[in-house]
């Protein structure tokens, strides 16, 4: 079985990840997620991330997105040092 995406060792929401298909099933393919701002759009939306897909979040507040941009942004950055 493939190897976990290298962030999700710091993702107290994610602490056993698995997956059924290919890890790059999803890469460089375009998601468009509505409510992904909190809850579940935007664990599917971080997951889809994660396998490499170009995704934009739609949400009724602007200030929730951003704000879940930022955690996400932060999350890669230290995993990725």
């Amino acid at each position: 079985m493939a190897q976990p995406p290298p962030d999700v060792e710091g993702d107290d929401c994610l602490p056993a990840y698995r997956h059924l298909f290919c890890p790059d099933l999803l890469r460089d393919k375009v998601a468009f997620i509505t409510g992904g701002g909190s809850g579940i759009g935007f664990r599917i939306a971080e997951i889809f991330m994660r396998h490499g897909c170009h995704t934009v979040i739609a949400s009724r507040s602007l200030p929730r997105v951003l704000t879940r941009w930022v955690f996400t942004t932060l999350t890669r950055l230290v995993s990725n040092s």
